[in-house]
């Protein structure tokens, strides 16, 4: 999966998937929906994966979906938990790469989301 490939045009979804935002639309909606990420390792050994990092992008493309459905139901807050301290215990070079790719889809994110694109005047470290 490449790093832009969330930004892509949405392919025409499902006939069910209207149906169904119809369907759950006429009971109350949440206000606030928070999300833990977990799993994204064991699903990229699971898939046979080349690295542990593609199952994290998988993740992250699905958060992208997901966080899309809450905006279409105009649910106001969502909490994403993408860390956990036990993130913190794995190989340093694991550790390195992940927040590494935590900060660049954290800036795709903020430029998706916002008119002006967001800069910085220097390397984004996440890590100080």
């Amino acid at each position: 999966m490449s790093d832009t490939e969330w930004f892509e045009p949405e392919v025409e979804e499902a006939w069910w998937h209207g149906l169904a935002r119809r369907f759950l639309a006429l009971g109350p909606i949440p206000r606030h929906i928070a999300f833990i990420m977990d799993g994204n390792r064991r699903y990229a050994r699971k898939q046979k994966c080349s690295s542990f990092v593609d199952g994290h992008l998988k993740g992250f493309a699905q958060l992208m979906n997901v966080l899309e459905w809450c905006r279409q139901f105009e649910v106001k807050e969502v909490t994403v938990y993408a860390l956990s301290l036990e993130n913190f215990n794995r190989r340093e070079t694991e550790v390195e790469d992940l927040l590494k790719l935590f900060e660049r889809k954290l800036i795709q994110l903020l430029n998706k989301l916002f008119v002006f694109p967001f800069f910085s005047s220097g390397p984004l470290s996440l890590q100080n």
